[in-house]
């Protein structure tokens, strides 16, 4: 057998089992580990959001299968239901919020790999992996575990903390970038204002801005005091969930200030909807904005939102009688020959989810 066949061979031995192990499979790479943490205060969307993000990695999952540049993704459930909470959104729910526990551990989160070919094609693809655990607590839960914490003088102590902080320690210590979810209804100040479910929980005030600004500084307060061994802050993604409620709100200031305010562009236009939902923020959350302008990291708006059913003729449609529940719209598998790609697929700001999936590829590949 001359060198060519064998080499034939072996490229044809090599696109059979490509996938079959050895260190080419999603769960046999090698990985390279950043670490994200959504936060955010009671009822602003933060498990929504997370499944949304889930589905729309599982969508291009597929999407890619067979391109030069396929994307992987592996759900971690760990103590959660995140794959409960895709599905409800398939069927039309959104999914119920993150409970208070007494004593939670949750070690969910994403496995995303990117691969592109290089330039001597793709059998030599370089790969990019990103290990993204999302620490899942309750916005209040999390302010009061923080502040124990810090109030430990020993590591004994701290372990000794009742409400899962060895977890909390490690996933705060380790994390790059936080993930802010917050609610559209709560600008204090729009006709759209919804005041939160506030319970008397200590630290809570009755103004959305004081309480998003009292969860996110404690993570920076104990990043700061732990600089020697815990790396620092290199992004900061903020979601404006309920985001289709500003449309009114958007037409009014332009308008009147003759200035762009446009939170999802029909364009796509990332550098518009960046800076209207960052005025947005500074004009009805101005405690925090200041908070995170102070950094001096990058920070990205993401605007989310799901279609809901009657919505457009102004009828919208619900699952229970107390319309607490309302229908998420869905793709019907008759309206598109495509039908594969429809098929309980919910409506909803899917575009600015893959824009997400891709920043948190940059930050997640970023030397």
């Amino acid at each position: 057998m001359s060198i060519i066949d064998r080499a034939k061979g072996f490229f044809q031995w090599e696109d059979e089992h490509k996938n079959k192990g050895n260190g080419t499979s999603l769960l046999d790479a090698k990985v390279t580990s950043k670490t994200a943490v959504v936060v955010g205060t009671m009822r602003a969307g933060k498990t929504t959001h997370v499944a949304a993000l889930g589905k729309t990695a599982q969508y291009k999952a597929s999407d890619t299968q067979h391109s030069e540049s396929p994307f992987r993704v592996i759900i971690d459930e760990g103590a959660t239901n995140i794959l409960d909470d895709i599905a409800e959104l398939s069927c039309g729910h959104f999914p119920e919020a993150t409970p208070i526990r007494d004593n939670p551990i949750v070690n969910q989160g994403f496995k995303f790999e990117w691969e592109e070919p290089t330039f001597f094609g793709n059998r030599f693809n370089v790969k990019h992996q990103a290990v993204m655990p999302v620490l899942d607590y309750a916005g209040e839960q999390l302010v009061g575990l923080i502040k124990k914490v810090k109030q430990a003088k020993t590591l004994e102590q701290m372990m000794a903390i009742e409400g899962g902080t060895d977890q909390l320690t490690s996933i705060i210590n380790n994390a790059s970038a936080l993930i802010i979810v917050i609610n559209a209804e709560r600008a204090e100040g729009l006709p759209i204002f919804q005041p939160e479910p506030w319970q008397k929980i200590p630290g809570m005030s009755k103004h959305p801005d004081v309480n998003i600004h009292r969860i996110i500084f404690p993570i920076l307060q104990y990043k700061h005091e732990t600089r020697q061994f815990s790396p620092a802050l290199e992004r900061i993604f903020i979601v404006i969930t309920a985001c289709d409620l500003l449309f009114p709100i958007a037409k009014s200031i332009s308008a009147r200030t003759n200035q762009p305010f446009d939170p999802i562009p029909v364009d796509g236009n990332f550098q518009v909807s960046n800076a209207s939902l960052d005025s947005f923020m500074k004009a009805f959350f101005p405690q925090t904005h200041s908070l995170i302008a102070s950094l001096n990291v990058n920070v990205q708006y993401f605007p989310s939102y799901f279609e809901l059913e009657g919505a457009d003729r102004g009828d919208i449609q619900y699952w229970d009688a107390e319309k607490t529940q309302p229908k998420i719209k869905r793709g019907n598998i008759f309206d598109t020959p495509d039908w594969v790609h429809n098929v309980n697929r919910p409506k909803y700001t899917e575009y600015w989810y893959n824009l997400e999936i891709e920043a948190l590829r940059e930050f997640a590949t970023r030397v």
